[in-house]
């Protein structure tokens, strides 16, 4: 076996079963120093005890907080953060994920962790009760989410009976913890559920396969098998209990959702709607997306799938509809494009480039994201997909702005719900074409070029061929026009969709009161990215340009629907910046023409990436404008949960003192999460962590809450650092130098990644660094003593150097006597 294992390592996966029925899938990944591991148990939402609802979500929390072999403190989540990793979990209506990605030197202790927590959680009453208060205030937070409401409404419009409809997310009514019957019969469902028999592990990491098996077996075999469980049968989707629908949401900005009840599809489900997703979002002429935005009915288009099992699923079309637009001429446009599609299959051509692009993403994906990938897709499920996308088994969901009280309930969730009328008959008239060959993936092949009109430095050796560049636009006296960076995103959606597609993927936007513009990916293909681009990021289509006030404003209204503590994180970066004059409300031809007059750039490129094309604007200083890092507090106009963020960024940058605060971090993060979430329950969305904003870079605390003012989070925060501050005084050298070894692979990861180790260049240029600054912070860990992490310990205790910011002002008194 081992040989056979060998000689097959860089070809294709491996798949096996354990002798106790666990599910093995092992990937080799030799580029890259990161691992994930996966386990998908098959028991979800729709397996539950229907007496207690939301209990599979309660599990899915509860068996982080303890094991046999490993008590809360040193369980997956506190592990993970602590070596700079990222962990999570989601429960589904038949499964439930749990996931973690890992320096390769840690997969083991995270793959025993990852097993023994699943096989052998605690499940101590006080933990129960602790946990059920976050599960409170998620679902308090949910109650608010505009994709949650309009996923609960579609569900109601199902057949009467479908177990999508019944509540399965959990509070603190329905997990009944005071009934006798409660924990028996969790420990019955877990019993039944969480076995091996029932569970498929992934592994993907640069680790020999045979070293992977070997991992898999000596923690996958310890699992008890349990009795195999008969598989339940589906109750039907159809009929339809409405099929046109609007939904009443306080403020809510208007969006259309176009909805697909599926039976019998085969297993490649989530890669067909990915295939389909990606015409649906093709801004080539001809398309469904360049249709929808010629005629001003959309701005965009999301496909989802909450919902697959058994042959089963719920297809989601979402589309960012413009105000006041025919929503029935959108609906007819793209009932059009699917009969199409169906019409034109198998779509000789494209169906093979896209499936040649598709297979080198895949390859390319960081291990977690390739661990969670749906696969390639067949034409035969695509088939299968398109032949049940049609008007009888849709169901057209607006949303809308209302006051009204909620008039139902559906998946636990109150909605203001109403039926719309009949459907109209509109009809489109479009001329639809299938997207012509991509015309950067061909152009990968070319020969380098050395021009340049931007510094630059060498790639990794482990990514030949990937290149990066990195241009910021500063505005003159005038500022940024208002909308601009908007309607120049939209002037730049087709080609940066094609890049996308070809491997380059770009993005354009305000940032820091300043205008950025980054592609990465290939390098050959890149260069003809920018050459494209920029005669139109200077002279774009009046049209495009003449939206972008309008679709600003959208965006605006769109992110006031988000959590408040995502809406502080968003406006963070530009309040630590200078304030800036105010940007010219008319956005025209001439207003763009003066901001490239008065622009000054400064960019960074990445491998070969030389360019010959000229940049609009003068070469600015090297040097950016960066705000004053005093103590600041900024209260925002959010609706809402209270939510409070702090913001510490460092006064003086150098390697010593970075190396301290990255290592302070990974020390704090974990913590934060126990006591404020764990112990105190404070809330559901919280973080903590180092953070890098262009120029700055800093300590971050965040915590939104249901319960607790912002003052009272404040009190918290300031209590947390004082007891952190007493047990960074009494951790030893060996602790130190253990999680300077986990905080160093995780700096290794970053160089040896492409898209790290190129952010990580452009973040260090912008703050005036050397271009060996993080081989000087991996050289300060290892030297780094327990007096540096102290010292910004105290730091974050004065908040002398702090940036606040609120949605509410109640303890800005205290912050400003510094009490």
């Amino acid at each position: 076996m081992s040989a056979l294992i060998e000689s097959s390592a860089q070809q294709r996966p491996l798949d096996l079963l354990l002798v106790n029925g666990l599910r093995v899938r092992l990937v080799y990944r030799p580029d890259t120093a990161l691992s994930a591991a996966l386990v998908e148990v098959r028991g979800g939402s729709h397996d539950e005890p229907g007496e207690f609802p939301g209990m599979a979500h309660f599990l899915e929390h509860l068996v982080f907080l303890g094991s046999r072999d490993f008590p809360a403190h040193e369980g997956l989540i506190p592990f993970v953060q602590g070596v700079g990793g990222r962990v999570n979990a989601s429960t589904r209506a038949r499964s439930t994920r749990f996931f973690c990605e890992v320096p390769a030197t840690h997969l083991e202790q995270a793959l025993a962790r990852l097993l023994d927590m699943l096989a052998n959680p605690l499940l101590e009453t006080d933990a129960l009760w602790r946990e059920r208060e976050v599960l409170q205030a998620e679902y308090s937070a949910r109650a608010q989410d505009l994709q949650t409401l309009c996923e609960a409404a579609l569900a109601w419009a199902l057949a009467p009976g479908h177990p999508l409809a019944d509540f399965h997310a959990g509070n603190a009514s329905s997990l009944k913890l005071e009934s006798p019957a409660f924990i028996p019969v969790l420990r019955r469902f877990h019993q039944a559920h969480y076995q091996p028999g029932r569970m498929c592990l992934t592994l993907v990491a640069p680790l020999p396969l045979a070293r992977q098996l070997e991992l898999a077996r000596r923690h996958g075999e310890r699992l008890r098998a349990g009795i195999k469980l008969p598989e339940p049968a589906l109750p039907p989707l159809l009929p339809l209990r409405a099929s046109r629908l609007r939904l009443g949401v306080p403020g809510a900005l208007g969006r259309l959702s176009l909805a697909f009840a599926l039976e019998r599809q085969g297993a490649g489900l989530e890669a067909a709607v990915s295939f389909l997703e990606s015409l649906a979002t093709d801004e080539s002429t001809g398309g469904l997306s360049a249709r929808l935005g010629f005629l001003g009915l959309s701005d965009g288009i999301q496909l989802h799938l909450p919902y697959a099992h058994g042959g089963q699923g719920l297809l989601l079309m979402d589309f960012d509809w413009v105000e006041g637009a025919d929503s029935a001429q959108l609906e007819a446009e793209v009932l059009d494009w699917l009969a199409f599609l169906r019409a034109s299959a198998p779509w000789p051509g494209l169906w093979e480039e896209r499936l040649e692009i598709l297979r080198h993403k895949s390859s390319a994906l960081e291990p977690l994201e390739a661990a969670l990938a749906p696969g390639l897709p067949e034409p035969a499920d695509v088939r299968t997909l398109l032949e049940q996308l049609r008007a009888e088994r849709m169901v057209h969901l607006e949303t809308g702005a209302s006051n009204r009280a909620p008039n139902l309930t559906s998946a636990g969730f109150p909605l203001q719900l109403e039926r719309l009328g009949v459907r109209p008959g509109a009809r489109s008239t479009a001329s639809w074409r299938l997207p012509s060959a991509n015309p950067y993936w061909r152009s990968r092949a070319s020969a380098p070029v050395e021009a340049s009109l931007v510094p630059l430095l060498p790639g990794v050796p482990s990514a030949p061929e990937q290149g990066a560049l990195f241009l910021r636009w500063n505005p003159g006296e005038n500022g940024l026009p208002h909308g601009l960076a908007c309607g120049l995103q939209r002037a730049l959606r087709p080609i940066l969709g094609a890049a996308g597609l070809a491997g380059v993927e770009g993005r354009l936007q305000a940032e820091q009161g300043g205008l950025t513009l980054d592609l990465m990916g290939n390098a050959t293909a890149l260069r003809q990215v920018i050459v494209d681009l920029l005669p139109i990021l200077q002279a774009p289509p009046r049209w495009a340009l003449v939206q972008g006030p309008r679709l600003q404003r959208s965006a605006i209204r769109r992110q006031a629907g988000e959590l408040p503590i995502r809406q502080l994180l968003q406006r963070l970066p530009e309040l630590l910046e200078s304030p800036r004059a105010e940007a010219p409300s008319v956005l025209d031809p001439e207003a763009l023409a003066r901001f490239w007059r008065q622009a000054r750039w400064q960019g960074l490129g990445i491998g070969d990436v030389g360019l010959c094309a000229e940049l609009p604007g003068m070469p600015g200083p090297r040097q950016t404008r960066i705000g004053e890092c005093g103590r600041t507090w900024h209260r925002l106009p959010i609706e809402g949960e209270a939510a409070l963020l702090l913001f510490y960024p460092l006064e003086s940058v150098t390697a010593e003192s970075e190396a301290a605060v990255r290592l302070l971090a990974s020390l704090l993060e974990p913590a934060f999460h126990q006591r404020l979430r764990g112990e105190l329950q404070l809330g559901y969305a919280l973080a903590c962590g180092y953070r890098q904003l262009g120029g700055h870079r800093g300590l971050l605390f965040a915590v939104q809450s249901p319960r607790v003012s912002v003052a009272g989070l404040f009190q918290h925060v300031q209590a947390f650092l004082v007891r952190q501050y007493d047990r960074l005084v009494q951790l030893d050298r060996v602790q130190l130098r253990e999680r300077g070894q986990a905080l160093d692979q995780k700096l290794l990861g970053q160089g040896t990644n492409f898209t790290a180790y190129a952010r990580q260049c452009w973040f260090d240029r912008q703050a005036c660094l050397p271009v060996d600054h993080l081989a000087q912070v991996r050289h300060a860990l290892a030297g780094l003593q327990p007096g540096s992490l102290l010292e910004q310990q105290g730091r974050l205790l004065s908040g002398l150097s702090c940036c606040a910011i609120a949605n509410a002002q109640a303890c800005e008194a205290n912050w400003h006597t510094g009490a």
